[in-house]
């Protein structure tokens, strides 16, 4: 056999296995986040909070859009981010949103790549583990503005991997990430933790540990920690974040434990015993800040579904570093590096590239929305005529809370809501009145009335749309396939001053 026939062509070297599976993963996120609707209830208020913004041209500091708690203090976390999201639904429409979310995670997951192929190359390991790194994060891919920290937080791990003098880009980074979104703090965390393990690392004098490194992250952090402190909310953006948690995690879904009968969970599960698994099987000794990144991450993976994302990056990028000794072991191989491309062929990686583009292109044009209209482009659960002919002057209306983002979004500033999603802002006292009212518990009409609630829009099913049936107090003014829309027939007791709106179309 001559020597052009042992070695595989440029293009068969080009066009492996392992690289048709990256194009695979890194393009079906993208197609997967165009192909679905938007759906998350917190976008709406966001983009309302972003046109106040670029309108006053200034960041608010207290309520306006409830009845319940008007001025009350609000910290708003994510304000940029939110004047960058209104300018690209002014701009663009909601394509714009529907884009940003799509380039965004495209853009973390090609960084978080790049971190695990300087790890252990670029063979089809690394893309499978990709694959289990990405979509362990499913449920957190959402338009909101957390996709900033997704985004800064893999360029914290990318300026941690380098241990050099570009981790003094964290500061600024921290600057501009506190004032986009509260989770800044777990990327002041991320450099704090490891700067304390390498701390450790040189007192039980460790092989490779480097005191000057665990010096310079402990200053960073604090410096990143100070530059915190140039936001509008000043030093409350912190305490607001440790009272916020304290707050919502009994109220709030996404600050729950993960239910493992859902497949994200399930994959980072799996991610999980990945991780473990290569520990336990690389010959190389597991260095103490790998450990500390995998116990400290898997434990605010499991305290609440948000951390899902930024845990299984965590998680994947480590297993990369062990992941080829791991295997070297299982095959019981030496260390020598396959050649690449070895048994490719350009036809058959031709047909393969083929495969994986034209799938995805196929999913894309079948389910990419038509136009930019709203019905087009956004989940079909929210009643919007309903919304709309609430847009009236003096509405004070008790709303299913995961409409109360849409309300603030269409009806603001006619129509004012008992409560919404900003649950730090409610409180934990009004928060379980809220639950107590839409439950249908014994004082729920008690409550309407004490806030003088004119207006009350809920789905049919929740327990307090089917006590106000036989309510003589309220009216049924509206109703249609996804909700109920009642009205008070007069002021309660002492709500003189809040007279009952005339709603369109009724």
């Amino acid at each position: 056999m001559t020597q052009t026939e042992q070695r595989p062509s440029k293009w068969g070297e080009r066009l492996t296995p392992a690289r048709i599976v990256a194009v695979a993963i890194l393009g079906s996120i993208p197609v997967k986040l165009l192909t679905e609707r938007l759906s998350d209830p917190d976008l709406w208020w966001h983009l309302r909070t972003g046109q106040l913004i670029v309108s006053t041209h200034h960041v608010p500091h207290a309520d306006v859009y409830s009845y319940t708690v008007p001025g009350r203090l609000w910290v708003v976390q994510e304000w940029f981010s939110e004047v960058i999201m209104y300018g690209l639904r002014r701009w663009f429409g909601l394509y714009g949103i529907l884009f940003f979310r799509a380039l965004m995670l495209l853009v973390v997951y090609a960084l978080v790549a790049r971190l695990i192929v300087r790890r252990m190359g670029s063979g089809m390991g690394a893309w499978v583990l990709l694959g289990l790194t990405s979509y362990a994060g499913t449920v957190n891919w959402t338009e909101r503005p957390n996709l900033f920290s997704y985004l800064f937080f893999v360029i914290t791990l990318l300026l941690l991997d380098r241990r050099d003098r570009a981790i003094w880009w964290f500061v600024p980074l921290a600057v501009l990430w506190a004032n986009m979104h509260g989770m800044v703090i777990i990327g002041i965390g991320l450099v704090a933790l490891v700067g304390l393990v390498e701390w450790i690392k040189h007192l039980v004098r460790w092989e490779g540990a480097d005191v000057r490194w665990a010096r310079t992250l402990g200053v960073v952090s604090i410096a990143g920690l100070a530059g915190t402190l140039l936001d509008p909310a000043g030093p409350k953006l912190l305490t607001h974040t440790f009272e916020l948690i304290a707050i919502v995690r009994n109220l709030v879904t996404e600050w729950a434990s993960p239910s493992f009968h859902d497949i994200g969970a399930i994959i980072f599960l799996i991610l999980v015993l990945v991780v473990l698994g290569t520990l336990a099987l690389s010959p190389d000794r597991a260095d103490p800040t790998d450990v500390a990144l995998v116990l400290a991450f898997t434990f605010l993976a499991l305290q609440a579904v948000r951390n899902l994302a930024m845990s299984g990056i965590v998680l994947g990028v480590v297993a990369a570093k062990y992941m080829p000794g791991a295997i070297e072991t299982l095959r019981g191989s030496t260390r020598a590096k396959r050649q690449v491309g070895a048994g490719s062929s350009a036809a058959l990686g031709f047909m393969g590239l083929v495969l994986a583009v034209g799938g995805l292109a196929i999913v894309l044009a079948a389910s990419f929305p038509r136009s930019n209209d709203f019905k087009d482009i956004v989940n079909k659960t929210y009643p919007v005529a309903a919304i709309d002919a609430l847009k009236v002057p003096g509405v004070r209306l008790f709303v299913f809370d995961v409409w109360s983002g849409m309300v603030i979004d269409r009806a603001w500033p006619e129509a004012l809501v008992y409560a919404d999603l900003r649950t730090d802002m409610y409180g934990l006292v009004l928060s379980q009145k809220y639950q107590r009212a839409i439950a249908a518990f014994p004082d729920a009409t008690k409550i309407l009335d004490q806030a003088c609630t004119t207006d009350v829009l809920l789905r049919s099913k929740d327990a307090l749309a089917q006590l106000l049936v036989n309510d003589p107090q309220w009216e049924l003014v509206r109703s249609d396939r996804l909700s109920v829309t009642y009205q008070r027939r007069a002021p309660a007791p002492g709500c003189d001053a809040y007279p009952i709106p005339r709603l369109k179309g009724t």
